[in-house]
C-alpha cells in the first residue's frame, strides 16, 4: 500500500522524505522509541456522528490534544465520537495505527469529510503515515490540499489553536 503512496507522489510532483521506523500505533510509540523527525508529525483522529451517518478525519500536530467535546460545534454536531475497526476499514480501507490523510490514495473514493488543522498547510515539513505504520512521509504542507482536491473529497480547513486543550 506504500507503493501506491508514493507512485501518486511522484507522478503528483509532491517532493517526499520517506523514514522507516518500527510500527507506530499511537504518538506515544514516537517517545518510545526515541524517534525524532525533522517536521511536524501529524496524528489523525476517526470520528463519527452520533448518527453514524457522518465521519470525519481529523489531522493536526501530534502535539495537539483536543478534547472530541470541543470539536462537536466545529463539525456542526451534536456528539461525537471515535468509530470503530469495522468501520474505519470499511471507509478509508485501513486498520487502526495507519490512519491518515493518504487513506485516500488508497481507497480512491470516500463520504469521510477530512477536517486539517490549518497551520498544516504553512509548514514546511507535513509527516503522515503512508497507509502503513511502519514509516512516515514527509512533504510541503502546501500539498495537502492539492492530494483532497485530487480525490475530490470534502475537506475542512479548522484552527485547532482556537478549541484545542494544551498538553
Amino acid at each position: 500500500m506504500k507503493d501506491k503512496v508514493y507512485k501518486y507522489l511522484n507522478e503528483a510532483g509532491i517532493d517526499f522524505e520517506i523514514y522507516d521506523h518500527p510500527a507506530l500505533y499511537t504518538v506515544a510509540d514516537n517517545d518510545k522509541y526515541g524517534l525524532v523527525f525533522d517536521g511536524v508529525s501529524c496524528k489523525n483522529l476517526f470520528l463519527r456522528n452520533k448518527r453514524k451517518s457522518k465521519y470525519y478525519l481529523i489531522s493536526m500536530s501530534a502535539n495537539e490534544k483536543i478534547s472530541l467535546g470541543s470539536i462537536v460545534a466545529s463539525l456542526g454536531e451534536e456528539k461525537v465520537s471515535f468509530a470503530n475497526e469495522e468501520e474505519l476499514f470499511d471507509k478509508l480501507g485501513i486498520k487502526s495505527g495507519a490512519v491518515s490523510l493518504l487513506n485516500i490514495i488508497e481507497v480512491g473514493t470516500t463520504d469521510v469529510v477530512f477536517v486539517l488543522d490549518k497551520r498544516l498547510l504553512s509548514e514546511k515539513k507535513v509527516g503522515f503515515h503512508p497507509n502503513d505504520n511502519t514509516a512516515t512521509i514527509f512533504f510541503n504542507g502546501c500539498n495537502l490540499k492539492k492530494i483532497l482536491e485530487d480525490f475530490k473529497v470534502e475537506y475542512r480547513l479548522l484552527d485547532i489553536s482556537k478549541i484545542r486543550e494544551k498538553k
